[in-house]
C-alpha cells in the first residue's frame, strides 16, 4: 500500500480534479447537492475537493458521471501508487504479470495503474466508508 503521505497527495490530487470539473459547469457546491437530490453533501464533497477526505470508488464514479465525465478523467495522470512500468524491473511483481497476459499498451497501462491506486486509496480509508454510507442513508 501507499505511505500515508502519498495517500495524501494522491486525496489532494483527486480533490482538485473534482474542484475543477464542477467549476467547468459553473457549478457551486450547494448547486451539486440540491441537482443530485443531496445524495453529494455540499460540506462532504468540499471535504473531498480539499482532500481532506478520500472519496470511494463507488462515489466517485457516481460523481463522475453526475458530471458527464468517466472515471478516470477524475483520477491523477501519473498519481499511482503502483510505480510499475511495463518492462520495468521495478514493477509491483503481480501488475507486471497482469500487464503482460493482457497485454496492455502504455496509455492502458496507466489507466489500470490509475483505477488501482484509487481502489488501494479507497482500502486505505476504509474506517471513513462507514461515514458515507451513513450520509447515504440520511437521504
Amino acid at each position: 500500500m501507499a505511505s500515508p503521505k502519498s495517500t495524501a497527495d494522491y486525496n489532494r490530487r483527486v480533490g482538485e480534479a473534482l474542484r475543477a470539473a464542477r467549476r467547468r459547469k459553473k457549478m457551486s457546491l450547494q448547486e451539486v447537492e440540491g441537482l443530485s437530490d443531496q445524495e453529494f453533501k455540499a460540506s462532504v464533497l468540499g471535504a473531498y475537493e480539499r482532500g481532506e477526505r478520500a472519496i470511494s470508488v463507488p462515489r466517485l464514479w457516481r460523481l463522475a458521471g453526475f458530471y458527464g465525465l468517466a472515471t478516470t478523467q477524475l483520477l491523477p495522470p501519473d498519481g499511482s501508487a503502483f510505480s510499475a512500468d511495463r518492462g520495468s524491473g521495478s514493477a509491483d511483481p503481480a501488475l507486471g504479470d497482469l500487464v503482460e497476459k493482457l497485454d496492455l499498451s502504455g496509455s492502458e497501462v496507466q489507466t489500470l495503474k490509475r483505477v488501482l491506486s484509487s481502489i488501494a486509496a479507497a482500502l486505505e480509508a476504509e474506517p471513513e466508508r462507514s461515514q458515507d454510507e451513513s450520509d447515504q442513508g440520511s437521504r
